[in-house]
């Protein structure tokens, strides 16, 4: 027993020292954000009262959707109409699950180039069913594919009358409005702008790369303007020569798109045929033209847009609103003597979801909006014109928000908006 133990005591007296850096403070990571410090027993807390806790990992614009979401669930409760606010909320979620598909998955999962491409192609065919409408002035009998019907006599039909006292429809294709055939084709010509600039054709000398497209592009631009959707032309107006600015004035964007000869060709054709369609149309329609471009605060559409805008307000301060999808139940409650083609949403999307969702739901989609924004500029650097170009449009979609409610109350403007905020989140994913 003796020799046993002096053996033990040599043997701890020769045995180093543990060495306990290999148990040192571990830091533990969920989904690549820091969340939290480990520490062994002996080197103090289990846990390091999440001082770590990384903030900006956390507040990301997925996050304030998400916020919205559950916000929208809960303003439910507040609605003259459950039925209505819950199938609007099941809209709502489902284009929410299409945001989050487009961003992380379809637009790596196919090409983004053929996304545009039938993005290009819808705006040419709903381009010469609205060129054919405006001819006629009524519409075409497509109702198989979902075209209105379309009579000067008709009530509600979207009209105006031009300097020379005539009636004029204006030009649906095959959406609900002329606005929204305008959004749309303002995605498809911002569509044409990327394929034709960046495309890289083998035979570049061929008249057909060059000239088909570009006589769609005329097409497009005639459609747009049959619209006559004063907010999109301006916008689409201000967005071209937005770009034009920054190739002439960015001396990055001038050396890529002015000084190579091929790419210059493509502008130059570009900036002709678009002067030529503006020159064209204006000649051919200038009655219409000088009447839709006169706007005062006596005309009928900034008089309907100030009294919704005021009506929606009468909701006071409200944390969760009056119900998703509900205003117009509201406001035929607390206005139940108006004519009935009065009774639609509130034109302007910020309001309508203070009306219907509260001063939470507004504010959680507004930090949605910023987030998204703020990292799409940190991730791209904004480094090539494609991406003042996205920027742009989305700025553009959120522009038309202040202006109309389609964006978030009609299928084709949900499709509009969401489908472009994903195109903006997907760069989150690619840099």
């Amino acid at each position: 027993r003796g020799e046993y133990s002096a053996a033990l005591r040599r043997y701890q007296e020769a045995k180093p020292p543990l060495d306990t850096s290999r148990f040192a403070a571990r830091r533990i990571y969920f989904r690549g954000g820091q969340i939290f410090n480990f520490h062994p027993p002996t080197g103090g807390s289990i846990f390091n009262k999440f001082s770590n806790f990384q903030i900006s990992k956390f507040f990301q614009s997925d996050f304030f959707l998400t916020i919205f979401l559950v916000v929208a669930a809960i303003s439910i409760k507040n609605s003259s109409s459950p039925i209505v606010s819950f199938f609007q909320f099941l809209k709502l979620f489902e284009f929410i699950l299409f945001y989050f598909y487009i961003k992380s998955y379809a637009f790596y999962r196919f090409s983004f180039s053929k996304t545009l491409l039938a993005l290009f192609a819808g705006g040419i065919f709903q381009s010469v069913i609205a060129i054919g409408q405006f001819i006629k002035q009524s519409d075409l009998g497509l109702r198989i594919l979902g075209e209105s019907v379309l009579m000067p006599s008709l009530s509600g039909v979207a009209s105006f009358f031009n300097s020379a006292g005539e009636k004029i429809i204006r030009a649906y294709g095959t959406t609900p409005h002329p606005n929204i055939l305008a959004a749309y084709l303002f995605l498809s010509i911002f569509a044409f702008y990327f394929l034709f600039l960046y495309k890289k054709d083998q035979n570049e000398e061929s008249i057909i790369p060059w000239g088909l497209p570009l006589v769609f592009y005329f097409l497009m631009l005639f459609g747009l303007f049959f619209s006559f959707s004063r907010t999109v032309v301006f916008l689409w107006a201000a967005g071209f020569t937005a770009q034009a600015a920054l190739i002439w004035l960015k001396k990055d964007f001038r050396t890529k798109f002015w000084r190579k000869s091929l790419v210059r060709r493509r502008l130059i054709l570009i900036l002709i045929v678009t002067i030529a369609a503006m020159g064209i149309f204006a000649t051919i329609y200038w009655p219409e033209v000088a009447s839709r471009s006169k706007l005062s605060s006596d005309d009928e559409a900034v008089q309907l847009r100030i009294f919704y805008g005021k009506e929606s307000l009468k909701s006071g301060l409200n944390l969760f609103g009056s119900g998703v999808g509900n205003f117009v139940n509201w406001f035929m409650k607390i206005d139940p003597n108006l004519p009935r083609y009065l009774y639609q949403p509130v034109h302007n999307i910020y309001l309508l979801i203070y009306s219907e969702i509260g001063i939470l739901g507004l504010a959680s989609f507004v930090l949605f909006l910023i987030f998204l924004i703020k990292d799409f500029v940190k991730k791209t650097g904004m480094k090539e014109l494609y991406h003042y170009s996205f920027l742009l449009f989305f700025l553009s979609v959120l522009i038309i928000g202040f202006f109309d409610h389609f964006l978030f109350t009609i299928q084709q403007g949900r499709f509009i908006f969401w489908m472009i905020a994903a195109l903006i989140a997907s760069f989150q994913n690619r840099a």
